[in-house]
């Protein structure tokens, strides 16, 4: 029994210090996010027409390497969005919202040809 809770505790240990490792410093985790809010506020006036703020940001690492930035449209602050990017790259993979806003989604084509 006490060699079963031995082996269970150092497991859990070397998971915690595993999963803390692959993480980011408040600083590094604020850079980020200040680097992503003009390029989520570009994307969504190319593809949507909107402009939006963003208030608030959440870092998934080590999972998904992923920063989303959630805010809402400049002039109406009951549309709540979010956008999803890649770490360190800052590449958009996907936009969350209400689903008649998400709809207006500009094509590709639509969105260069401005």
């Amino acid at each position: 029994m006490l060699r079963w809770i031995s082996k269970t505790s150092m497991i859990l240990f070397f998971v915690a210090i595993l999963t803390s490792c692959g993480g980011l410093s408040k600083a590094e985790k604020q850079e980020f996010y200040e680097k992503a809010i003009p390029i989520g506020q570009e994307y969504f006036k190319k593809y949507y027409d909107a402009e939006v703020e963003f208030n608030r940001y959440e870092v998934h690492l080590p999972m998904s390497s992923t920063i989303v930035l959630y805010g809402h449209v400049k002039d109406d602050p009951y549309t709540s969005l979010s956008l999803s990017l890649s770490l360190p790259s800052l590449k958009v993979n996907s936009a969350g919202g209400p689903g008649d806003f998400i709809k207006k989604r500009k094509s590709e084509d639509e969105a260069n040809s401005q």
